[in-house]
């Protein structure tokens, strides 16, 4: 009797999980897939302090520095803090300051903290700007034009204090690569529709911009200084409001990573994310744990209820149509998604990619969770 039964409960356990990923999809995912941008534009543009970490990165700032040295706006500065670099990054920086007086230098070499990771150099940087308004990027990224810092700072209209800008990676013709920019898009999916949904939980420190009076009402990053990640996560999920957010994703007003990130890079980075995750409201976690979660069982229930109901064709009809129906959607939700961060080469292998991730992502999870000491 139990056999009858077994193809009936896998087929509702599997329309089941696809129902609550649906969810996720259009009640999630969709409001940022499927929006547009309401065009954002500042009466009086504000001054910005863009604020950039560097450590013996004399070779990337040759790249980088001109591409954010010739953004059209008018009144900016670029405050570069030099956390004790062994190379020749102060004698580079030196050099172009002399032709460009928008350029501060902040050198930390006497500086004695046990203040792990980068807080403490970007608390000096904010701390040492000249403007309200601060633009936190990494020497390593690029934007892809002039107009990325007007796009980010036209933003800062009316209640608005944090503007989440997107990021990404340099696109290479390689497997690894391309599973990169699909984990980036995500990601980005992610924080920028519950960004929509008045529940922001994280930024990208390579392209975020927050009114510094904002990071001093929290007391910068005093609450989280003795973990070594968090700098765009913990303070943002904590100073976000319900009307204090803005999001920019115009393609003109990314950064792109300069350099190709290998598999120890990544990995690091992922389970720094899921370790400051604890931090996160209760209601962000369920959030995005869940999803985690359900995607993983999709792939489980999926294969379950074809195996248990091939012999029964009205049934594995229905398990196909309802697969058709979330992969449907997931290249909807997604590709829409794509083509605004101009991520498309992904599209093709989509459903490959979030296979891998399905599996990889609880194996990053559990790590963190195992190996929590290194992030202290």
């Amino acid at each position: 009797m139990f056999e009858d039964i077994l193809p009936i409960i896998m087929l509702v356990l599997f329309a089941f999980v696809t129902l609550v990923q649906l969810m996720y999809y259009y009640l999630g995912y969709a409001r940022f897939a499927f929006t547009k941008k309401k065009k954002a534009v500042a009466m009086d543009p504000v001054p910005v302090s863009i604020v950039m970490v560097v450590k013996d990165a004399a070779s990337v700032l040759m790249k980088s520095l001109p591409r954010l040295l010739s953004q059209q706006y008018g009144q900016y500065e670029l405050v570069i803090v030099d956390d004790n670099s062994q190379d020749e990054t102060e004698l580079l920086v030196l050099e172009y300051k002399n032709q460009y007086p928008n350029i501060k230098m902040v050198n930390l070499d006497s500086a004695v903290t046990t203040i792990r990771g980068r807080k403490f150099a970007i608390s000096m940087g904010i701390r040492c700007a000249t403007y309200e308004h601060i633009l936190l990027t990494d020497p390593e990224c690029c934007p892809t034009s002039s107009q990325w810092l007007k796009l980010m700072a036209g933003n800062f209209v009316g209640r608005n204090k944090i503007v989440l800008g997107y990021s990404t990676y340099e696109r290479r013709n390689t497997p690894f690569n391309r599973l990169l920019h699909f984990d980036t898009l995500v990601n980005a999916v992610q924080y920028f529709s519950l960004a929509k949904m008045h529940s922001t939980y994280r930024g990208d420190a390579r392209n975020m911009a927050f009114a510094r009076s904002l990071f001093t009402a929290q007391t910068g990053f005093a609450a989280h200084n003795h973990i070594r990640y968090g700098e765009e996560d913990i303070f943002i999920s904590r100073a976000a409001t319900r009307d204090n957010t803005e999001i920019e994703y115009s393609q003109d007003a990314f950064t792109v990573l300069q350099r190709g990130a290998n598999h120890r890079y990544w990995r690091d980075h992922k389970e720094g994310l899921y370790f400051t995750r604890r931090f996160n409201t209760l209601r962000n976690r369920f959030f995005l744990n869940t999803y985690g979660i359900i995607n993983l069982l999709f792939y489980i229930t999926l294969a379950l209820a074809i195996v248990v109901n091939v012999p029964y064709l009205t049934y594995l009809f229905i398990v196909l149509g309802i697969a058709a129906a979330r992969i449907l959607s997931q290249y909807m939700v997604f590709g829409f998604a794509a083509k605004k961060l101009n991520e498309k080469q992904v599209i093709p292998g989509l459903l490959l990619y979030d296979l891998v991730f399905a599996i990889l992502n609880p194996i990053y999870y559990l790590s963190a969770k195992v190996n929590h000491q290194r992030f202290l």
